[in-house]
């Protein structure tokens, strides 16, 4: 269907005339044709561009592009997660992750890379999930499933400072005073440890009764907020140790916490069947990833029990009876809460789940997202821009860059690349495959921009048939720098793929690209007849009118298909009529007109019935045709919707049927007297189908059904024979009645007087 299109101002008029040209050439061609037939590839608002890859370009609310970062790898250690970040006090950053347990090194300033990382931690448990410094200066990671607390020296030396007998160490941190907080699963707690050193002892200064606490966030105050796993609570400690509720979110689990002066920002997940309040969550989609419950291991070593037999007992019990983590779809939210307790929900999403988070500058939000590793930056009002995108899955721990942006670590597969949004020059905005439904003809790319001097956006396109591109699509077009102005000069095919490049300006400003539009015009296909029927003798088909007695009518107007499924005829019956009801589909849903021909099984030529008809079914008087075996032909076009030599068509013929308008010939009727009673013969003949119902009546009465001779009705001609009951003296008429299948009928009768 041709869409409309809007102008849009750009920097230079030269691009506003061009966008208007653009308008124009798709207007004059898509005139005179069927809307169905020529269409456009509309991208105008940010959910139309919610599946492009985003390349140093993001994407703002109102839908339009811009420069935004860029993306520099630092570090690809050839492990599957990396989990958290820490920088030292000579700027050099450290990561760590899994499934080997490692800590890694980066010095940023020497470029960082993928080669040869620098491990400076190797632990014996599968994971760190959690890093920090002390205000000395020395490194303390947090390992899981055996969760310990180690303190690493600059040379790789590595102590434990505290084992608290729990599975999972997700989180760490350090107050003013120098204690150390560790937040454990799959008991939820936060410890404190005040004196950390060699096996130092620690306090629980929160027992959330929740499977997990999974993040901390320590305040100017020296306070710390604490998110957990199961009832996603929100929870303050005092720099005294005393735990109190923040807030108790609709949410299950706060992945990560960000305080930011007096507002504290958290990332929530939930599945989508999870409702504990009145506010549901979004509807369809979702992310799917494993839980770790108190009752799951996940996969992982639970730690040794440190009783007697009865406690191993009792553990091994456990382990063997597990359930094993429950796959569930999720959706995430970030919520922006008040010391009180006042909470606001910022964003929400089933496409992307927020896993991290780091203030930005303008009291924006950065959001770190899983699963494809997307970056958002957001404001106080909720507006979302995708900010950058990482080759990864998901985005784990962001971390302020001390000079310009931000480091980030992710998994799927691991690696941290420092994002740097003053440093991006050029950019890139790649689309999905476009499916345009069938083969076809692709016209002009339009698009609208601000470019300041010196700045460029400039598009190529690709096209294939396979949904994911290969080597069997084309190679990319020459770059397009003009918008509207030659016709895609790719290959016809079903898909087409545009990437656009952006280059900042002389000044660094970036340019602005927005509005973009392909019109194509889809190969025609012949419509298709599925069904062609003949109802039975009598039945009349009427049509209910524009828009088929739907209050939808503007929409199956212009939805040829729509149109058709909705005006379903109503049924009546009418001696000698016939219909003809049949069902037909246009792959270019374009709008059809039907052709109705009929022919007997002994003749050779098809006989026009009706031409030019809109809807699908036909009623006719078919006691001007003959008796005979006949069918019908009803043939569709799509001509209404395509210019004229260009129009296709297709048919489908009904199975055989009888018109048959003779009735039977009853007699000569006959009676016989016995005693009391009379007996009747008669012969019932018919010249084209076969004897139907035959009954009597005596003097009016009910009719009786009678059966012939032979006991079945399966001929042309048929004897009966029947013997009244008991009859009164005086005069009776008895009257025989006969229908043949067709339903045509006579009757004859005879009168009997009896003494």
């Amino acid at each position: 269907m041709a869409r409309a299109t809007r102008t849009v101002k750009t920097c230079a008029s030269r691009a506003a005339l061009r966008w208007v040209g653009f308008v124009a050439i798709l207007a004059a061609s898509t005139t005179g044709a069927v809307a169905s037939s020529s269409q456009s590839w509309v991208l105008r608002n940010r959910d139309d561009f919610k599946d492009v890859k985003l390349d140093g370009v993001a994407l703002s609310p109102d839908g339009s592009f811009r420069l935004s970062a860029k993306v520099t790898r630092l570090l690809d250690p050839a492990q599957p997660n990396l989990w958290c970040l820490a920088r030292d006090a000579k700027g050099r950053i450290y990561a760590g992750g899994g499934n080997e347990g490692k800590v890694f090194r980066i010095d940023p300033a020497a470029g960082g890379g993928s080669s040869q990382p620098e491990v400076v931690f190797d632990s014996q448990e599968l994971e760190v999930h959690a890093l920090a410094f002390d205000a000395g200066g020395r490194l303390h990671a947090a390992t899981s499933p055996r969760g310990a607390v180690y303190m690493i020296d600059d040379h790789g030396m590595s102590t434990v400072i505290f084992d608290p007998e729990e599975t999972y160490i997700w989180a760490i941190a350090f107050d003013g005073r120098g204690r150390l907080y560790a937040a454990t699963g799959q008991r939820g707690r936060v410890y404190r440890v005040d004196r950390p050193g060699p096996n130092a002892s620690g306090e629980v200064v929160l027992d959330g009764k929740e499977d997990h606490i999974r993040s901390l966030a320590a305040a100017p105050d020296g306070s710390l907020f604490a998110g957990s796993d199961q009832n996603g609570i929100i929870y303050r400690i005092s720099p005294d140790g005393a735990a109190s509720v923040v807030y108790d979110s609709p949410m299950r689990e706060i992945a990560a916490l960000s305080v930011a002066g007096d507002q504290i920002y958290a990332a929530t997940l939930a599945p989508l069947a999870r409702q504990r309040t009145a506010t549901a969550p979004p509807a369809g989609g979702g992310v799917t990833r494993v839980r770790v419950t108190a009752e799951d291991s996940g996969g992982e070593t639970e730690a040794p029990p440190q009783g007697g037999e009865e406690d191993q007992d009792q553990s091994q019990q456990r382990r063997q009876g597990a359930r094993p983590p429950a796959l569930e779809s999720y959706y995430g939210a970030i919520y922006k809460v008040t010391r009180d307790g006042y909470a606001r929900k910022l964003w929400e999403s089933k496409e992307a789940l927020p896993l991290s988070l780091a203030p930005f500058e303008d009291g924006k939000l950065l959001v770190g997202t899983g699963n494809e590793g997307l970056v958002i930056l957001l404001d106080d009002s909720g507006d979302a821009t995708d900010f950058v995108s990482v080759e990864s899955q998901q985005v784990n721990a962001l971390l302020a860059d001390a000079r310009d942006g931000f480091f980030a670590a992710a998994s799927n597969l691991g690696q941290v690349v420092r994002i740097s949004p003053s440093a991006a020059q050029t950019g890139r905005v790649t689309s999905q495959p476009h499916d345009a439904g069938f083969t076809s003809s692709w016209g002009t790319l339009a698009w609208s921009a601000d470019v300041p001097p010196g700045a460029s956006v400039v598009f190529r396109t690709r096209t294939g048939n396979t949904e994911e591109p290969d080597d069997s699509w084309s190679d990319w077009s020459s770059q397009q720098t003009v918008p509207g102005e030659t016709p895609i000069d790719r290959p016809k095919a079903r898909y087409l793929q545009w990437e656009a490049s952006l280059r900042a300006g002389r000044g660094g400003e970036s340019p602005v690209l927005r509005n973009i539009q392909i019109g194509y015009l889809q190969d025609n296909l012949p419509p298709e007849l599925t069904e062609v029927e003949v109802l039975a003798p009598g039945v009349v088909l009427t049509g209910l009118g524009p828009g088929g007695g739907s209050d939808r009518g503007g929409e199956t107007e212009a939805n040829p298909a729509a149109r058709r499924a909705q005006n379903q005829p109503r049924r009546s019956f009418e001696k000698g009529k016939r219909s003809v009801i049949w069902k037909s589909e246009d792959a270019n849903n374009d709008m059809l007109r039907y052709d109705v021909f009929f022919k007997a099984e002994d003749e050779t030529l098809w006989k026009p019935l009706a031409r030019d008809l809109e809807e699908e079914f036909y009623t006719w008087d078919a006691t001007a045709m003959p008796d005979g075996v006949y069918r019908i032909q009803a043939a569709a076009t799509d001509a209404p919707s395509n210019p004229p030599g260009t129009a296709l068509s297709g048919s489908r013929v009904s199975g055989a049927f009888d018109v048959d308008n003779t009735p039977p010939v009853v007699g000569p009727v006959e009676a016989r007297s016995r005693s009391r009673s009379a007996e009747v013969t008669v012969t019932v003949t018919d010249s084209f189908s076969v004897i139907g119902e035959v009954a009597y009546s005596l003097d009016a009465a009910e009719w009786i059904p009678v059966l012939p001779e032979d006991r079945i009705a399966d001929s042309m001609k048929e004897s009966y024979r029947l013997r009244t009951a008991e009859l009164e003296p005086g005069e009776h008429t008895v009257t025989v009645r006969a229908k043949d299948r067709a339903g045509n009928a006579a009757a004859g009768k005879v009168i009997i007087r009896v003494e």
